[in-house]
């Protein structure tokens, strides 16, 4: 027990003393262990941020419901996961404030009152102790002769200075013995209610990740079933390379000494055979409007200009008989800004070695993602043969059609003679239908001639007028047969100029309703959507601007309706165009279905 013996003694004053030295050193301790605190109370700040800012990684990384990735990159499943990470940060984020709380509380009233009372009760005791010894020292020095009431005055000032040196002395007493009292608990509580805390934080912690611990492991079972997938995936794909490998060396071995013509590349013999396989995709995309593949693949093609140099583009083949390539939208001829190496002269127009560097130096080579698709040729009004006169290189055949010619060049035999054939097919059964579809009538066999040109802009569609199934190209079909059905079809389409656009347009497929609104017999386009609508929702496009939307009348504006413009909605249709324009939109178009047109 502290202070057994109250008397003001050498020993009482030694006690005294060792416990001011012990609550400075108390001072000391108190702050550097704040100093600790503090750092770690910031710690736990910054690790709540960095949660958060981990959290918020995650959850950008994952994207929104409007991120087409979302769900490719397990968008859902980082979500619930980025809740999960924010209420553990904010379970972080409350251990940090009781830990600061209990601080506050509990070391700052230590280190910054009782131990500072110590101090100030120091000075009070060292000031009383003076005055008392002066005021003893004055009355001991009295003499027998002093006077009475001198003599009492002296001794209520002795009397006085010793009261207030008493008070001064327990109040020292006091406030050391409050603080040898309160470092026996003061602390160890502060402590432990911060391990009390960090108990709860991770109590909470633990019970949170236990509700999601199902559904971990089912995302983990789903990781480890993709991870093999991703495997056979890869397994898979290897072989499809080097199947494709083999393909390739076997095609390049058959297009040296191939079985369809001499290894210079020209064809002895005209061709003449007609796939059924070809023959059945066109009619089938003739009667359902469905659009399919027949042949995509890499050509070279000839240039129109004097270099007459050569490209390199991906040409696709459909089954409307629509041959397109691609190249990169150029914003100009670099020809035209760039000096043109001087030519060979003995080169036969540029079709040899000499033109190819010219084509990969000012054109480039191949094809990317900025990529736009060109049209060529209507194949209805063309033709096809082996490009004899082209001496010096291998594999070439040309398109021939009243507008323009191709010249192109496949990579080997092989690919020549399935481009031919492919094309040949397309195109026989596009006058097939075209002429068992459209019957001509007696007087038109007598029609007009009319421009090839004019012919030419008018390309087949899925959605023409009369839409009709019929048998598969006979593999009989001659040139005279196809040169007498191109000739009824000029003539019928010749009979059709008198008809007006609207009814005209009306007739394909989606178009007898409004491609907004779905209100019937809409009576107004718009040019560059390709769409029919009506006289309200005409309104609303015109307010878009001619930039978007360019508004005109099935009835009154006349001279707009040129051949070219009624070939081109006729090959859209509402249905095809609502396709294109409201194919990112989440829920599935209700203006109207397509018909399927009777056999």
């Amino acid at each position: 027990m502290r202070f057994a013996n109250l008397d003001d003694t050498p020993m009482f004053r030694q006690q005294l003393q060792c416990l001011e030295e012990g609550a400075e050193s108390l001072r000391a301790r108190c702050c550097k262990f704040y100093k600790g605190c503090r750092k770690y109370t910031e710690g736990l700040g910054e690790a709540y941020d960095e949660d958060i800012a981990f959290a918020s990684a995650i959850e950008n990384f994952g994207g929104g419901h409007s991120d087409p990735h979302f769900v490719a990159l397990g968008g859902p499943v980082m979500t619930k996961f980025t809740i999960a990470l924010r209420e553990i940060s904010t379970y972080k984020e409350l251990l940090r404030s009781q830990v600061e709380h209990i601080f506050n509380d509990r070391l700052l009233p230590i280190v910054n009152v009782d131990i500072h009372e110590v101090k100030e009760a120091r000075k009070c005791f060292d000031k009383a102790s003076l005055v008392y010894d002066q005021a003893r020292e004055k009355f001991m020095s009295l003499r027998k002769s002093t006077k009475i009431d001198i003599a009492t005055g002296i001794e209520e000032e002795l009397r006085d200075a010793r009261a207030s040196f008493e008070e001064a002395r327990f109040n020292l007493v006091g406030t050391l013995n409050n603080i040898e009292i309160k470092k026996r608990f003061e602390f160890l509580e502060a402590v432990a209610g911060i391990m009390d805390a960090h108990l709860r934080y991770f109590q909470q912690g633990y019970q949170l990740l236990h509700q999601m611990e199902p559904f971990i492991n089912e995302v983990m079972d789903y990781v480890h079933q993709s991870r093999e997938s991703y495997n056979n995936e890869q397994i898979s794909l290897y072989k499809r390379m080097q199947d494709y490998k083999k393909q390739v060396f076997e095609e390049s071995r058959l297009s040296l000494n191939g079985p369809y013509g001499s290894p210079r590349g020209d064809s002895a013999h005209p061709f003449c055979r007609i796939s059924n396989e070809v023959a059945d995709v066109v009619m089938e995309s003739a009667a359902n409007g469905k659009v399919q593949i027949i042949r995509q693949g890499y050509l070279s093609k000839r240039s129109s200009n004097l270099r007459g140099d050569w490209k390199r583009r991906y040409f696709v083949l459909d089954s409307r008989g629509m041959l397109y390539y691609y190249r990169k939208p150029w914003s100009g001829s670099y020809g035209s800004n760039q000096p043109s190496p001087k030519r060979n002269s003995g080169t036969e127009n540029g079709s040899g070695l000499l033109s190819r560097w010219l084509s990969s130096h000012y054109h480039g080579g191949v094809h990317d993602e900025r990529s736009v698709a060109r049209h060529t040729v209507n194949l209805l009004t063309s033709t096809i043969k082996v490009d004899a006169d082209q001496s010096d290189l291998r594999f070439c055949f040309r398109i021939i059609s009243p507008s323009k010619n191709y010249t192109l060049q496949a990579e080997n035999a092989v690919d020549q003679m399935d481009w031919m054939e492919k094309i040949n097919g397309v195109i026989a059964s596009l006058l097939s239908v075209q002429t068992l579809g459209m019957p001509l009538s007696a007087d038109s066999e007598n029609g007009d001639s009319h421009s090839d040109d004019y012919i030419d802009k008018l390309e087949s569609s899925p959605d023409d007028d009369h839409n009709v199934t019929v048998k598969s190209a006979s593999k009989n079909s001659t040139p005279n047969n196809h040169l007498r059905s191109s000739r009824s079809l000029q003539l019928y389409k010749h009979s059709i100029r008198i008809d007006k656009p609207i009814d005209v347009l009306r007739k394909v497929s989606g178009n007898d309703k409004c491609a907004d609104c779905g209100k019937p017999e809409p009576d107004w386009a718009s040019l560059n959507l390709g769409i029919l609508i009506c006289i309200e929702c005409s309104g609303v496009h015109r307010n878009l601007g001619v930039h978007i939307s360019k508004v005109r009348s099935l009835t009154l504006d006349v001279k707009v309706w040129e051949p070219s413009v009624l070939s081109m909605l006729k090959s859209l249709g509402n249905v095809f165009a609502n396709s294109v324009w409201e194919e990112l939109l989440r829920s599935p178009s209700n203006l109207q279905t397509v018909d399927t047109p009777a056999g």
